[in-house]
């Protein structure tokens, strides 16, 4: 691929939409507990936001627990355009999004199935489309990498890679983990042998080592239990604490993720079986549904 073409990628996350059978137990949770700023309504959709982001990057709507769609920021029109021209020549096919249907937070839009059937928007955003407030100290910054279920692994990296994603590691246990920015990652995917397809865990970056540590304590004073942690992962090298959400989402709070230049070429590491996901050896076994 040319160095114009690698150029024409996607930015990083723009924002995850959710199904959840359980509206206001989420709306609680996401604002109450996990500290997100509640923005309202987007159409159907309530909406949210982390504190340093300037659009809605988390909405809530009533249904079964499921991916409502996954949206990933693209610096421009001309960039869409290319992106949309290498799904096509894949054999891809995608939709604009007319503007009318399109959410607050998007300029322009197009939206293409993944391998998994899963609805991926990219998104040229429209900054400046929430209410300013004085974020809470500890809350997250923003949504720093989502985790997905796929039985095709291979037909789901090739069609993230046309996205402009790259494969930083893979681990033994099958997964992969893919950057588009600076992060190690924004994106990995889990190999499932039981034909699973949905969301594995949402991570949300609160910055630091300390400030993990600190919501583990608060949460730990709400009573809310930590499904997994803390520990530092070896891929991405990041400090966790897991939980889960009233829908039963895994949801990742994490800090001091390795990073890279964004521009340049790293070559795939390849973690063994003696990779456990905590290189401290402290967090313990990763309970069941995270894992297969």
């Amino acid at each position: 691929m040319a160095a114009q073409e690698r150029e024409r990628r996607i930015q990083g996350i723009h924002r995850l939409a959710l199904r959840v059978p359980d509206l206001p137990a989420a709306q609680r949770f996401y604002r109450d507990v996990w500290l997100l700023s509640d923005q309202g309504r987007d159409g159907a959709f309530e909406a949210f936001r982390s504190s340093a982001e300037d659009h809605d990057d988390v909405l809530l709507v009533e249904g079964p627990s499921q991916i409502a769609h996954l949206a990933f920021a693209v610096a421009s029109p001309d960039d869409l355009d290319a992106i949309t021209s290498r799904l096509e020549a894949a054999g891809f096919s995608f939709k604009r999004i007319a503007d009318e249907a399109m959410f607050r937070a998007d300029a322009a839009a197009a939206v293409a199935l993944d391998p998994d059937g899963r609805e991926v928007w990219l998104v040229v955003p429209r900054p400046g489309t929430v209410t300013a407030v004085d974020a809470l100290p500890l809350a997250p910054h923003r949504i720093g990498h989502i985790v997905l279920w796929t039985p095709a692994q291979e037909a789901a990296e090739r069609f993230y890679t046309l996205l402009g994603f790259a494969i930083t590691d893979r681990t033994n246990a099958g997964m992969s983990f893919l950057r588009c920015n600076a992060d190690h990652h924004s994106l990995a995917l889990m190999k499932s042998t039981k034909g699973k397809t949905g969301l594995q865990h949402i991570a949300f970056d609160v910055g630091s080592l300390d400030n993990v540590m600190r919501n583990f304590a608060r949460l730990r004073g709400l009573e809310v239990e930590c499904a997994w942690g803390v520990g530092r992962h070896g891929p991405g090298n990041n400090v966790f604490s897991y939980y889960t959400d009233p829908a039963g989402n895994y949801i990742e709070y994490y800090g001091e993720m390795e990073l890279f230049d964004a521009d340049a070429p790293v070559e795939t590491r390849i973690w063994g079986p003696e990779h456990k996901g905590d290189v401290w050896g402290l967090a313990g076994v990763p309970p069941l549904g995270f894992r297969e």
